[in-house]
């Protein structure tokens, strides 16, 4: 189950962020360009660069596993007989942690929700959704991981 819905999220979200790695060498040129060959620029593009760099960094954590300390895994969560109790005690860890991270990036988004861009007119607190999603979609996998975990009690990468 867990290796669809990983599979799903390196495949979509490596596109998505191979895209907006290029829309921002394209942007940054055209901006490069402008600024000093025809001495102007243009006021949106650095906001827009700011979304596109937010979304970019996210799809890119979304696409790879988790950090993790391979000798704690391997010395203790696999070379006990209950290491997938500990291993699980991490995940309930885990997911507290996304949840306080979660409600703070609701509550920025929330307080940046009537302060606007200059250019964009646009809120600010739209820079904080690719935040929240990328959690939430991190809380996906750590129950997946988990449910995993407790019906095959074999301690494996998240």
């Amino acid at each position: 189950m867990i290796e669809q819905y990983e599979k799903f999220i390196n495949k979509t979200f490596l596109s998505l962020g191979c895209l907006f790695f290029l829309v921002i060498v394209v942007m940054t040129f055209v901006q490069v360009i402008t600024r000093y060959v025809i001495n102007t620029s243009f006021p949106w593009a650095e906001e827009f660069l700011r979304f596109c760099y937010t979304w970019m960094i996210l799809f890119g954590i979304l696409t790879t596993a988790q950090i993790q300390v391979p000798m704690l895994r391997i010395m203790i969560f696999e070379r006990f007989k209950y290491g997938w109790l500990l291993s699980s005690l991490l995940y309930v860890v885990m997911l507290v942690s996304l949840f306080i991270l979660i409600n703070g990036g609701i509550k920025l988004y929330g307080m940046t929700l009537n302060s606007y861009y200059s250019a964009f007119k646009i809120s600010i607190s739209w820079v904080y959704v690719p935040f929240i999603v990328c959690l939430s979609l991190e809380v996906i996998r750590v129950l997946l991981a988990s449910i995993s975990l407790i019906r095959t009690k074999k301690v494996g990468d998240l």
